[in-house]
Order: structure tokens, then sequence, then C-alpha cells
């Protein structure tokens, strides 16, 4: 049986001279790998004379020692693809989160991670070729699986998402030499934009806030604060149901405490930062203020769940849907519209833009802030939060 080559050689013309370039082929497949320098492989084996390399035979034997030492094919370049991209989201067996979170705290948070692996294994996975090696991973093998999940009917979104569950794992091995380049950075994006939020109209919000007025005694406590808490602030769920009387404090308006939102809570993490990794305040009237401090429980959480505890994502959004259908939006017409808890924050933003409320300001009180609007509002004053108090008292009052 005839012996398999290793590898052949061939010159690339540049400006400044000729270079040798060597491509190796699979031990297995004999499938062509991705081209390497013969130059760039002498200074990783430690060869540097700084003399570019001119002859052939030289050429062949670096390549041979970048072969003999495991440079070429090390453990990683010859891992699974699958392989590869699981363990990079694995919370407690990923070296790129762990560095990253070394790098700076809270980086990557456990949900993360876990949807990222989770959009992988069930959406990705069973759309690679079984076998195939992270060295192997072309372009038109991606778009392949790219197609593949546009014409399962999932959203542009939702497949861009998906995409970062293996192109980052990619980027990394390409930063890392594993691989000389990664393949995603080739695949075309969708021309599609993604689905837009749905925002309430300010009848709606009306409705919605007379209702848990009118029927204050037929809705869980927690619930209705929430909900509250959220039409008058534009907080996202996670921080609503976070939030700690300790978290209030006095304020100099009249007729309203401040909020410090300092917290969210994950499904993995528990209590966490907020998703701009910073605090920021809100004003609340005063009568919001003293319904939470009274139905907190003895931890101070200000909206404890029936069974006690922070309320979970799922009982908080029903509840919410359950107000939406008693106003006369039903099921049908929510998806329709894609409307959801989160439509409350759009909301919010909406409704400050029309009431006028400066860019800055609106930024100081949702957390949409850039580096420079964050530098000049790091201590924020009750009067810049007063302007955005007006429309959450709005809100509140019914008179928008």
């Amino acid at each position: 049986m005839a012996h398999r080559r290793s590898f052949y050689l061939y010159k690339r013309h540049k400006k400044n001279g000729d270079y040798w370039y060597v491509c190796f082929l699979d031990r297995e497949t004999g499938k062509q790998l991705n081209a390497k320098s013969i130059d760039c492989l002498k200074e990783k084996l430690g060869l540097m004379d700084f003399q570019r390399t001119t002859r052939k035979e030289d050429a062949a034997v670096i390549a041979q020692k970048a072969l003999d030492s495991g440079l070429v094919f090390s453990d990683d370049s010859n891992r699974l693809f699958v392989e590869w991209c699981t363990e990079f989201w694995t919370w407690d067996k990923s070296e790129y989160i762990a560095l990253r979170n070394r790098l700076k705290e809270n980086s990557i948070g456990k949900e993360y991670a876990y949807n990222m692996l989770k959009n992988f294994t069930k959406n990705v996975e069973p759309l690679v070729p079984k076998g195939l090696r992270i060295v192997n991973v072309t372009t038109s093998i991606l778009d392949r699986i790219t197609k593949a999940l546009y014409a399962s009917g999932k959203s542009p979104g939702t497949v861009k998402i998906i995409i970062y569950s293996f192109s980052i794992p990619l980027k990394e091995a390409a930063r890392l030499g594993i691989i000389s380049r990664n393949p995603a950075d080739k695949l075309l994006s969708s021309s599609h934009s993604d689905e837009e939020r749905g925002v309430l109209t300010k009848e709606e919000m009306v409705k919605i806030v007379k209702l848990l007025r009118d029927e204050e005694d037929s809705i869980f406590p927690s619930y209705r604060l929430g909900i509250l808490l959220a039409v008058s602030t534009g907080m996202r769920l996670s921080e609503v149901r976070a939030v700690n009387v300790s978290d209030i404090e006095e304020s100099e308006v009249k007729g309203y405490e401040k909020l410090n939102i300092r917290h969210s809570i994950g499904h993995l993490s528990g209590v966490k930062s907020t998703k701009g990794k910073y605090e920021r305040s809100v004003l609340i009237a005063s009568s919001l203020s003293s319904e939470l401090k009274e139905n907190a429980d003895s931890s101070g959480i200000a909206l404890p769940s029936p069974r006690g505890g922070y309320m979970s994502p799922p009982v908080l959004r029903t509840a919410f849907y359950d107000v939406l259908e008693k106003i006369g939006i039903g099921e049908e017409e929510r998806d329709k519209r894609n409307l959801t808890f989160h439509s409350l924050r759009h909301t919010f933003s909406t409704l400050s833009r029309d009431w006028n409320i400066s860019q800055e300001d609106r930024m100081l009180v949702l957390g949409h802030k850039s580096a420079e609007v964050n530098d000049r509002y790091t201590h924020a004053s009750d009067v810049a939060l007063e302007r955005v108090s007006v429309l959450s008292q709005a809100i509140l009052e019914c008179k928008l």
C-alpha cells in the first residue's frame, strides 16, 4: 500500500520576493488543510535565523519538523468541531469563559453560557457532518448549516444568536492559532430585520394601571406591584424581581423616593449585577415605595413569590398576560403585536420620547448609557431624575 503524503510545498509571489508555503494533509482523509507560511512555522519552532527560506529542501525540513513536533496536529487542532464548541460554552470547563471573567469580572454569566450551549447543541450539532474536525470547518459547511436554520422557520434574530454559538468559538480558535482563520467571518448576513418589539398605546397603559388599582384585592400583591413598577419605570423583568427594600432611600424631591437599581436575577447565577453591570437610580412615588416596603418579606425582598423567595419570570409574565387579557388584548393579538413583559420597557422609552424627555435623561433612567454619558451621570442628581419622574407620575395617575 502506497504511503500517503503528509504535505506539499508551493511558492507564493509577493512584492518583496517569493515565500514558501506548506499545505499539510489530514492524516486520515488526506484532505488538504489551510496553508501555513514556512517562515512562520520556523519562528514557532524557535529557528530564529531571521533569513527568508529560499530553498525547497530547507522548507521541507522545516515542514517535517513542525509535523514531528506536534505543531500541526496538536490535540486542539485535531479536535472535533462539536466537541470544541460544546466545551467552549460549558461553564465549569471553558478556559475562554474563565479567562474572560478573570480579565473582567462577570464578563460572561452562567445564563449566557448556558443559553449559548443550548443553542449550539439543540440547533447546530444535529446539522454538523459527523466526525468534522475544527481544522476542516469551511465557510461552505457553515453556509449549509445557516441555510438549514433559516429553512426551519426560525426568525432572523434567532438565527443570528445561534450563529454566535459557533462563530465565537471559531474566532477564539483562530486567535489561539488552532485554525488559520475563522470560516464564519465570510458568512453572508441576513438582509431581514428582526421583528420589532411591540409597544402599548397610551390608552392601553391607562387601562392597565386602572385595572391594577381597581382589582387590587384580586391580584397577588407582588404581581400587581411588579407590573406597576415596570409600567412606571421601564425596569427590566430581572431587575424588578431583584428589588430589595434596602435599595430604597429618601429623595430630595418631595413626594418621591429613590430606588437604586443594583441587581438583577439570573436562573442559574441568582442575584447578580444588572445587564449593563452598573447601578442606576429612578424616582418612584412615595405611595408605591410604601406599598413595596409593606409587601416585603423578612429578608427585604420587595416582591416575594407566594411560596417565598424571589418570583420566577414565568409567573410574573403570566400575571401580566392575564392583565392584558382583561383589558381586551388576547393571546392572538398579543402574538401578532409581539407584546411581552419587556414591551413595558419599550413603551416607557417611547412615552419618554413623546413627552420630550431628553435622550440623556432617558438613557439615565433606562440604563442605556454610552461611555461618555455614563461618565457624566456617575453621580446623577435627583433633579435629573425628577425630569423623568413627571412621566412616571402621569402613568400612575392615568393622566397620559
